[in-house]
C-alpha cells in the first residue's frame, strides 16, 4: 500500500494497493470487470475464491477502491470462469497484468 491509501479511511487509490491489503488473508482472488463480456456498465470486484466480494471499484466520479464493509454492498456468488467475466489472480504478477489491461481499457488479461 502507498503513502496516497488511507486504509484506515477505506479509501485504496489503485487496485494493487488494495490488493495488497487483502493478499495476506487471500493469495488467491478473483478479478471480475463486467467490461470484459461487454456490459453498458462498468463493476469490478476483487473476489475471495468462494465468490465472497472482497473489495469494490468506487463508482465515478469518485476514484479508487474500498474494501467491502456491509453485507448488501454486493452480490456474492459463485464464480463461473465460463461466464468471461472473471480472471484469476493466482499471483501478484497475474494481479498487476490484469490491473494494467483495466488501465489501458483493454478487456483481456
Amino acid at each position: 500500500m502507498c503513502d496516497l491509501c488511507r486504509a484506515d479511511g477505506n479509501y485504496f487509490h489503485t487496485p494493487e494497493c488494495v490488493y495488497d491489503q487483502l493478499a495476506s488473508e487471500y493469495p488467491v482472488m478473483w478479478l471480475r470487470d463486467s467490461t470484459r463480456i461487454g456490459a453498458c456498465y462498468t463493476l469490478r470486484e476483487l473476489l475471495s475464491p468462494e465468490g465472497m466480494v472482497l473489495a469494490i471499484q468506487n463508482a465515478p466520479p469518485v476514484t479508487g477502491w474500498r474494501l467491502r464493509m456491509r453485507y448488501n454492498e454486493a452480490t456474492d456468488e459463485e464464480i463461473d470462469p465460463q461466464r468471461g467475466d472473471c480472471i484469476e489472480l493466482l499471483s501478484r504478477a497475474d494481479a498487476l497484468q490484469a490491473f494494467r489491461s483495466l488501465r489501458e481499457g483493454t478487456a483481456s488479461a
